[in-house]
């Protein structure tokens, strides 16, 4: 019951009903693993046919230096997907991915989702779903190189933060990332991001309070550097 409700909560399986759900899941053959902390679920270079979903405990996704050092690039909990990319690609993974704890894996190939054959409504549902968690992912990446070929710190911080804006149809919006998880997006030291989220603030061109923002324009920016000198 447990693993239904991790599922139902996954985007690949929106739209369809418990049912459906189990249906197409058992015209999949998927497999079920379980792995122990620090066991490796997929090697950099490696070539997956299956993707993956975590069903129980947590993953980390590594990426290999050439200095030879780690960097954790992000988790995967309950109800995500990883691997996908590279299984419908078929191109060999960049990153390694890591049993956080004890973890139970749900592996479904990629090859047998798309065979146009069997499934029915769910199964296209099962596909349109994929393509749209493909395109998701990939308008992600795209915006992260956007705002990472930016010159300078400052340049990357209201790249982000106005893309945030308009995407949220407001100057005043959340963003989904702490102050550590937005240093790493941005690929900037933390403190150095916190510099010049402070600089921004006293100069009055945003506000912000943990990860809530306000973007000023530019007569609110004076009126906000203006209350800020009479401190």
């Amino acid at each position: 019951m447990e693993q239904k409700k991790i599922l139902s909560r996954c985007p690949l399986f929106s739209g369809l009903t418990e049912a459906e759900m189990g249906a197409v899941l058992r015209e999949m053959q998927v497999k079920e693993k379980d792995y122990e902390k620090g066991e490796i679920l997929l090697f950099a270079g490696e070539v997956p046919r299956d993707f993956g979903i975590v069903l129980e405990g947590g993953i980390v996704i590594l990426k290999e230096e050439f200095s030879g050092s780690t960097t954790l690039l992000s988790q995967g909990f309950p109800g995500e997907i990883f691997a996908e990319a590279f299984a419908a690609s078929g191109e060999p993974s960049l990153v390694t991915v890591e049993a956080a704890k004890k973890t139970r894996i749900l592996w479904i190939s990629y090859g047998q989702m798309m065979r146009p054959e069997g499934g029915g409504r769910a199964k296209g549902r099962l596909v349109e779903n994929m393509m749209h968690i493909l395109a998701e992912k990939n308008l992600f990446l795209a915006n992260r190189v956007s705002h990472l070929s930016r010159r300078t710190l400052r340049e990357k911080v209201l790249s982000y933060l106005g893309e945030q804006a308009a995407k949220q149809g407001s100057r005043e919006f959340d963003i989904p990332f702490d102050r550590q998880k937005l240093a790493d997006y941005l690929a900037a030291d933390r403190s150095a991001l916190s510099a010049v989220l402070g600089k921004l603030q006293r100069e009055g061109v945003l506000t912000f309070r943990k990860h809530h923002f306000i973007l000023h324009t530019e007569d609110e920016a004076v009126h906000e550097m203006e209350k800020g000198d009479h401190r």
